[in-house]
């Protein structure tokens, strides 16, 4: 025997299963598909911690933007409107401020502001960044933080290829590579001697940084950053 079902029972069963709470379909919450775009006269500024004195806030303008900090470690780039603001480090959690700065930004800039050291009367070094235009490449740059290392070559970690080369303290250079997956060692200009290394997975459009670094001892410290911008939401 055959059983026929017919399409008002699938519609009477629909419903209950909407009546009935816990069950069944569910509505989907409201909120926002995609998050807005920045303005305009957007720009953006990250922050580099490149001192040893522990882990910070930043706050901009008087307002806690970044938490917890950690040495060696690079912010994600802030969404700030043109013009001029202070950017403060503070102890992390802690209101007094171990030093502030006034940066005057650039309408559709993207900035990098370091600091090498967390004493008041300590000026941070402020870099211009370049943009990725080609979307099949990956835009890669070095940033040398480490004053006592003197001049840096960048290289591929068996000394075959040279990447950058001269690389002075408190200088950034960058290029256009292909994405790939690579082992960059740093070394004395000149040398093919590793000081530090880091790995990078790169992928088309994306860019990245290779932050050198003071580490314990005296030691060089290579740093792999894939850059990122913070989440805009328009508040």
């Amino acid at each position: 025997m055959q059983f026929r079902i017919g399409t008002n029972f699938f519609n009477l069963v629909f419903a209950a299963l909407l009546a009935c709470p816990g069950i069944g379909v569910r509505a989907q919450p409201t909120g926002l598909l995609y998050d807005p775009e920045p303005p305009a006269d957007s720009s953006y500024v990250r922050v580099i911690l490149a001192s040893r004195d522990g882990t910070v806030d930043i706050w901009v303008d008087g307002r806690s933007r970044i938490q917890k900090l950690a040495t060696g470690e690079a912010s994600e780039f802030m969404v700030l409107p043109a013009g001029k603001h202070s950017i403060a480090i503070h102890p992390a959690g802690k209101p007094a401020a171990h030093l502030s700065t006034m940066l005057d930004v650039v309408r559709g800039r993207a900035m990098t502001v370091a600091f090498t050291a967390l004493r008041a009367d300590s000026v941070p070094i402020v870099f211009e960044d370049k943009t990725n235009a080609n979307k099949l490449k990956a835009l890669l740059a070095v940033y040398h933080l480490d004053a006592k290392s003197g001049p840096l070559d960048v290289l591929t970690v068996d000394g075959n290829t040279k990447v950058f080369s001269g690389v002075a303290y408190g200088t950034s250079k960058s290029i256009a590579v292909n994405p790939i997956t690579v082992e960059l060692s740093a070394a004395k200009s000149g040398d093919k001697v590793p000081q530090a290394s880091a790995s990078l997975t790169m992928t088309p459009g994306g860019t990245y940084s290779i932050l050198l670094l003071p580490g314990e001892g005296g030691k060089l410290v290579a740093r792999a950053v894939q850059n990122k911008i913070e989440r805009y939401t328009g508040k």
